[in-house]
């Protein structure tokens, strides 16, 4: 056949991709999903920072009522002075921001379900700057809710980037990609 010669196309449902029967791997399976339920507990934390944010405000001021100063209880504390109008503005901040980095985790855990490692990276950044930013946990005063949902983020968020890197789940895209037959 010369180059001259009209050539029929071929359909795509008769592209083959090697390993095309193999699949996705269950490691990048279950990485998205598991980083997907890190994100729903990030926004169950994120709603209790929101909800129950001023009560926590006044327990960060009463623990920290200055040097030498008499004790304060939370009570005491007037939730319209300057000093708890800004922590609160911190902490609905945060909580804002964690909603909206936990629906971008959940938007590139999907995408990241094609193999892609930009999307498992990004993910993965995401994943561990909540997991730094959940270690300060103990050391200000947080809505029990969020307390009790960080926890098992941060279990969970560790067990996605493990997930995410496995061999399988690398070598995924390099099998199965577009551009490979």
């Amino acid at each position: 056949m010369s180059m001259y010669e009209q050539q029929n196309p071929v359909p795509l449902s008769h592209v083959s991709r090697r390993h095309a029967d193999a699949g996705r791997p269950g490691t990048l399976t279950g990485a998205v999903a598991v980083a997907i339920g890190a994100a729903g507990l990030n926004l169950i934390s994120a709603i209790g920072i929101l909800t129950g944010g001023m009560e926590a405000v006044k327990e960060q001021i009463a623990a920290n009522s200055g040097q030498g100063s008499d004790p304060v209880t939370p009570e005491m504390v007037d939730p319209g002075s300057e000093r708890a109008q800004s922590l609160y503005a911190i902490y609905s901040s945060l909580g804002y921001s964690t909603i909206f980095w936990s629906l971008v985790l959940v938007l590139l855990a999907v995408l990241a379900l094609r193999g892609g490692r930009v999307t498992r990276i990004f993910s993965t950044v995401i994943l561990a700057i909540s997991v730094l930013v959940k270690a300060a946990d103990p050391f200000i005063a947080m809505p029990v809710i969020s307390v009790v949902a960080d926890v098992p983020f941060v279990v969970l968020a560790l067990v996605a980037v493990v997930l995410f890197f496995r061999p399988a789940s690398n070598a995924f895209r390099k099998t199965s990609g577009p551009g490979t037959a």
